[in-house]
């Protein structure tokens, strides 16, 4: 096993999962057609999760899906569910880096992929101590900088390119710079010619930066705030997501099981099934094929000119959990060397 770059070829991955809407209404406020409304939209998210697998099979790729071996409710609020495994761990050569969350209610699911990944022969583990310390106050006022007195560090924080290793320049409510410097002290252990290029932008990457193949990406960002390890490279930008009114109605993300989202999304899949939604949020499988979260037929027609195979991925209603198809998925093994790829 190893991974390298998030180019290579894929040959292993996990995929994330949620529960049963049954396990999650009884510990809401949702009740008759809000039910049902929130019982759809947890019906398809599965449908399309299941199809993703199929998917990524049908590529040759071995499958795993994670686990929610912890209660949906912790006796206080809901718990996260196992989805965005992007979050979770991350596999440099033949390491594992394992992160931590920072809420009381989303502490336990980095434990969910543990049993796929105790299937591979790991050559060295590093865990991001939590101390048994976790935030329990206000999402919207947590700052992890001052309310956390312990690392804290989400993978997606970072994207690996070979020998040059990309990261956020801030880390919003999902690292802080204790986190980052373990995470980088991890790198340079398995690596020590490893070198870090800082992006000016906050929290995960994979929302704003997707890497194709070695010399072309695709961003959101202006080429103003990519580093000049990126000044070769061809670059092909797009709109970013906080342009689209649902990404507005998700940055209540914290609030999921409100009556009034759930009708509001459910609207938002009866109502406008020729809507397209596209995010950056998607999967190499290969240098000439990716799993792209959603349709957007101008770039696929010019990005298709280039020899690349674009596979669009229904993720709509799976999109209410703020998850695309890079964060519900995570790389176990991919086939290639250390490189440079500047």
């Amino acid at each position: 096993m190893s991974v390298w770059a998030e180019f290579n070829p894929l040959k292993s991955c996990v995929v994330g999962t949620i529960p049963n809407p049954e396990d999650i209404i009884p510990h809401t406020k949702l009740t008759n057609r809000y039910s049902k409304y929130f019982t759809e939209i947890v019906r398809r998210s599965q449908q399309e999760l299941d199809n993703l697998e199929k998917v990524l099979q049908g590529f040759g790729v071995k499958t795993f899906r994670s686990r929610q071996t912890y209660d949906v409710f912790n006796g206080q609020t809901i718990t996260t569910p196992p989805l965005a495994i992007r979050d979770i761990f991350s596999i440099y050569g033949d390491n594992l880096f394992k992160g931590n969350f920072a809420f009381d209610w989303n502490k336990d699911v980095p434990a969910s992929c543990d049993h796929a990944l105790d299937t591979f022969n790991i050559e060295q583990i590093y865990s991001l101590p939590h101390k048994d310390s976790f935030y329990t106050g206000d999402f919207t006022s947590f700052d992890p900088e001052t309310c956390l007195d312990r690392p804290l560090f989400h993978p997606s924080i970072a994207l690996r390119i070979g020998n040059d290793i990309i990261l956020s320049k801030q880390y919003g409510k999902e690292g802080n710079q204790s986190g980052r410097d373990a995470y980088v002290d991890w790198i340079k252990s398995v690596n020590p010619k490893a070198k870090f290029h800082m992006v000016e932008t906050m929290s995960h990457i994979d929302s704003q930066i997707f890497l194709i193949r070695p010399g072309l990406l695709l961003t959101c960002l202006d080429t103003s705030k990519l580093p000049p390890f990126f000044d070769k490279w061809e670059k092909i930008h797009v709109a970013p997501i906080e342009q689209q009114l649902k990404h507005k109605k998700n940055e209540y993300r914290h609030k999921k099981f409100h009556p009034v989202l759930a009708q509001w999304f459910y609207n938002f899949l009866e109502t406008c099934t020729e809507e397209t939604y596209f995010n950056l949020n998607s999967l190499s499988v290969s240098e000439d094929t990716v799993l792209f979260t959603g349709n957007h037929d101008q770039l696929f027609k010019q990005l298709e000119r280039k020899g690349i195979n674009c596979v669009p991925i229904s993720m709509k209603a799976t999109t209410f959990w703020d998850t695309g198809v890079h964060c519900a998925t995570n790389e176990i093994e991919r086939v290639g060397d250390l490189e440079n790829y500047a």
